[in-house]
């Protein structure tokens, strides 16, 4: 690692900053970075705009970070709110609020607790909570659990977050392996083994293995193959 790289880039309070390949890049309130960072530690404790794409190996973002370009980094964790308008690529990926991904998100484990807008979405084991109104327009993973939140009693930092009344998914395509979904509107959902839960519509279920389906949910065609 060069002299260049050894560097932190640190922001507090109100300030900005170009990017750069740097050890730590750390937002301490409100931070705007010119360009693209290259890091070991993406830390956000507050607002950042990175004009840019991110590639790190850690992320934490703790409030609202808003990424131009790209998002790659080995563990990614978000308590509040993460805005990308290319793609989210990570290992392990744990939300806790919300996300907007334009582009696609991968990830081998995908963990989120909150509400969702992504293009698509692929990973081995995907778990999600809904809380609120959620759309991913294509889902692909070998373990797929959707469900929604049970009760009311929601957590601190979900009460910061405007909540529509009702928690639902609508996507287009769910495809895995094992496949549980719940308060989900979905044109076609096809795996080897599928439960469709309460609260669903879906248009077309393909299965290899085992179904089951709810008697308040409506699928219109079955079909195992």
């Amino acid at each position: 690692m060069d002299t260049q790289s050894k560097r932190n880039l640190t922001l507090s309070g109100i300030g900005s900053s170009n990017g750069g390949t740097v050890r730590v890049a750390k937002i301490d309130g409100i931070g705007k970075v010119n360009g693209d960072i290259n890091c070991s530690d993406f830390i956000v404790n507050g607002k950042a705009n990175v004009l840019g794409g991110v590639q790190a190996s850690t992320a934490e973002i703790n409030g609202t970070a808003v990424v131009e370009g790209d998002l790659h980094a080995e563990r990614i964790r978000i308590q509040g709110k993460l805005i990308v308008q290319g793609n989210l690529v990570g290992d392990h990926i744990q939300l806790n609020g919300m996300a907007s991904v334009k582009d696609g998100c991968e990830s081998e484990i995908f963990n989120a607790n909150g509400r969702l807008q992504i293009g698509a979405l692929n990973a081995g084991n995907i778990q999600i909570t809904l809380h609120g109104h959620s759309q991913i327009a294509e889902i692909g993973g070998e373990q797929i659990k959707i469900r929604k939140q049970p009760g009311i009693d929601y957590a601190k930092w979900l009460k910061l977050i405007p909540i529509p009344v009702g928690s639902k998914l609508t996507a287009q395509t769910i495809e895995g392996d094992t496949i549980y979904v719940e308060y989900t509107t979905a044109e076609a959902v096809r795996g080897t083994d599928v439960v469709i839960g309460p609260g669903c519509e879906i248009g077309l279920v393909e299965y290899k293995g085992k179904f089951e389906q709810d008697k308040g949910s409506k699928v219109e065609r079955l079909e195992q193959l």
